[in-house]
């Protein structure tokens, strides 16, 4: 038998460690033993939708709101007079404008006689009475009303405190219309009457009235009085039954009425 040098045993002895070492149980994974990984969150509940938000309330219709009752001027004047020829007068007239406005005028209606086309009325609606009256006083006036073509004086009313619900003017629709000059006991009384019989001026065909003091003696009261019929106009003016409830409300003597026909007007 052969005999191996103690090196060489050694050698073998070592190698047989190293391969039984080898043979063992192998090393574990490099995941072994580490610490495993939390699980994932829980994913959140999705949240409610939100309530639609409720609809707005209708709003409440705008109220009708009416339109203000037309101002009454704080005076006016009524210049009635005969002209040689209203084509004549007219564009002197319109001319004067600017003398009308500062006498405090508004502007002005233009009437012609129902019975007379040559007279003519001009009602002036103004904001003060004293600088009309300086008007119609005014030398001026004078001479520009002769270079028109009046003839004779004219008449002027000076009127204050106006009331009344006129009628508004049409194309084509013609409107008459009379003017009554009272005396009376007291204005105020007057009015008051006169006030009282809306159903009859109704009844009679009226469609508009204007009622006034006059600016001059505060006795005197000025009615205006509107139609589209001139004979029930005057027939209304003339009857026993207006004359007895104007004499109730204080009215004295006699009335004087002029009756027109309306051309037209302007404001300024």
């Amino acid at each position: 038998m052969r005999f191996i040098a103690p090196s060489l045993l050694v050698v073998l002895l070592a190698l047989g460690l190293a391969c039984s070492s080898s043979s063992e149980e192998p090393a574990p994974a490099a995941t072994e033993g580490a610490e495993s990984a939390p699980p994932p969150p829980p994913a959140p509940e999705p949240m409610p939708a939100p309530a639609p938000a409720p609809a707005p309330e209708p709003a409440p219709p705008a109220a009708v709101v009416a339109p203000p009752a037309p101002q009454m001027p704080a005076a006016a004047a009524v210049v009635i007079h005969s002209v040689k020829d209203y084509d004549a007068w007219k564009p002197v007239f319109d001319g004067d404008v600017g003398a009308r406005k500062a006498a405090s005028a508004l502007g002005e209606s233009l009437m012609r006689g129902l019975d007379d086309d040559k007279v003519v009325a001009i009602y002036m609606p103004a904001t003060d009475l004293e600088k009309l009256k300086a008007f119609a006083a005014d030398p001026a006036l004078k001479a520009k009303m002769k270079e028109a073509g009046v003839k004779g004086k004219p008449t002027i009313y000076f009127l204050k405190d106006l009331g009344g619900k006129p009628a508004a003017s049409a194309p084509g629709v013609e409107i008459v219309s009379a003017l009554i000059k009272y005396d009376t006991k007291e204005f105020a009384a007057f009015k008051a009457g006169f006030e009282a019989q809306s159903d009859a001026r109704t009844a009679a065909g009226v469609i508009g009235y204007g009622i006034a003091q006059g600016g001059e003696k505060d006795s005197e009261a000025y009615v205006y009085l509107q139609a589209n019929d001139a004979a029930k106009l005057k027939a209304y003016v003339d009857a026993k039954e207006t004359k007895a409830a104007m004499k109730a409300a204080g009215a004295k003597g006699a009335p004087k009425a002029s009756y027109f026909k309306e051309v037209g007007a302007t404001m300024y």
